[in-house]
């Protein structure tokens, strides 16, 4: 098993969803289908699943949840794979703890965003900070892809270029 390939499939996974979530979010802020569940935050009426998903609304509000719970699975796997594999590698261990940190309390402020009757300061937090999840989640898969886990970072070390030396380098050549 490729530990690297399992891992950026992960992390880009987590980040295709956080970006979904958003989306899904929008659609229910477009369609004012925030409420559809009710205050009772996480359940709808029916439980955990709601018994009315014949209901668009409930339809909608429902698949927000299940896709945020999507994500929030592929994010705490990145954070355990990250814990398991690079632990001696703090550049991914750190950026897959934000993403993480950042999700949870994202979760706290999409149940107070339920709970303060879609209050218009709080689901704009609620979308600022969910960006801010897409984002950090984004900037994991692009450095783990940029810079694979274990690959050494050159700082001009005798017999390495730097990435400022080999720009400087390949502009001389093409010039």
């Amino acid at each position: 098993m490729n530990r690297l390939k399992v891992f950026l499939a992960v992390v880009i996974a987590a980040t295709l969803l956080a970006y979904l979530t958003i989306i899904v979010g929008g659609d229910l802020t477009a369609t004012d289908s925030g409420l559809a569940c009710g205050a009772n935050w996480p359940f709808c009426p029916g439980g955990i699943i709601p018994s009315n998903l014949n209901n668009p609304s409930v339809l909608r509000e429902f698949s927000h949840r299940v896709v945020a719970f999507a994500t929030s699975l592929l994010l705490l796997v990145t954070l355990v794979l990250a814990l398991l594999w690079y632990r001696r590698e703090p550049r991914i261990l750190y950026l897959s703890v934000g993403p993480m940190g950042l999700l949870v309390i994202q979760v706290v402020l999409g149940m107070v965003t339920v709970q303060s009757d879609l209050s218009p300061d709080i689901v704009t937090a609620h979308l600022a900070l969910g960006t801010a999840t897409f984002g950090a989640a984004l900037v994991l898969a692009v450095v783990t892809s940029m810079r694979p886990p274990g690959e050494p970072v050159s700082r001009g070390q005798p017999g390495k270029a730097s990435l400022h030396q080999e720009v400087d380098e390949q502009h001389r050549a093409e010039g």
